[in-house]
């Protein structure tokens, strides 16, 4: 009797949970903020990453969050770390063609592994970048670094670039 009871307990608690299915969320910080005057998401800038609900972001087009830690060297030994999240990039748009008809189909696709890796790009980057991937909510949420504006990096690259310009010219 009392296994029947508890058979009974359980359908019923899992008859009234709620079935829908949730998009996962994940943390989302822009490194720059966005052009143009109709976006108003300056307050979501990494450089103010504080782990906050403004941070939180539904991804229906993503089964994993994503972070992207990126770092640059300077000369005279000074290094600049930033860090961006955001929904890993998973949605694929595309036309179909059927029964002589174009329509637009979206599928999630699954290009990922969970964990980190560091992009190799043979010597081509400047930069060394390290993605993690990972399936559970607010899961991209590790600890900051001290420098997360991208916009610092693009200044001291511009900065750097223009100081070798002028010494090739002497």
């Amino acid at each position: 009797m009392t296994e029947q009871y508890f058979i009974a307990v359980v359908l019923i608690i899992l008859s009234l949970t709620n079935t829908g299915v949730q998009s996962l969320q994940c943390y989302q910080c822009l490194i720059n903020p966005p052009l143009g005057y109709y976006y108003n998401n300056t307050n979501r800038l990494c450089v103010h990453f504080d782990h906050s609900d403004k941070f939180i972001v539904e991804c229906p087009y993503s089964t994993m969050c994503m972070k992207q830690e990126f770092h640059l060297d300077i000369q005279n030994g000074v290094r600049i770390k930033g860090i961006l999240r955001d929904c890993a990039p998973q949605k694929y748009d595309y036309q179909e063609y059927k029964n002589g008809v174009w329509s637009p189909k979206t599928e999630v696709m699954e290009p990922y592994k969970v964990g980190c890796q560091d992009i190799d790009d043979k010597g081509q980057r400047t930069t060394p970048t390290r993605y993690c991937y990972c399936r559970s909510n607010l899961c991209n949420s590790s600890p900051s670094v001290t420098h997360e504006g991208y916009t610092d990096i693009m200044g001291f690259i511009v900065v750097f670039n223009l100081m070798k310009y002028i010494n090739s010219l002497r």
